[in-house]
């Protein structure tokens, strides 16, 4: 599995990242649906954390019961892993 953005894109691979020692994978932004990207751009995190996580992976991190302050960390984290600006 590659871990750089740009090299998954091209190869259409998950990307791999870690977050407060739980392992995550994402999918490249090319393979988002377009309400993840809507959802990016209006800033509904919740929302978009859901779409671009799944279903488990959205459940294992609202497991870790997350305080806003880190559920902005994460999502800096999901933004460096993919190599996107934030907001």
């Amino acid at each position: 599995m590659t871990k750089n953005a740009t090299a998954a894109e091209a190869l259409n691979e998950q990307i791999p990242f870690t977050f407060h020692g739980i392992d995550y994978l994402l999918d490249p932004t090319t393979e988002w649906d377009y309400e993840a990207l809507e959802a990016y751009e209006s800033g509904k995190i919740a929302t978009f954390l859901r779409l671009v996580l799944g279903e488990d992976q959205h459940n294992a991190f609202k497991a870790t019961k997350p305080k806003v302050g880190v559920v902005n960390d994460f999502v800096k984290e999901i933004q460096k892993a993919l190599g996107i600006a934030g907001n």
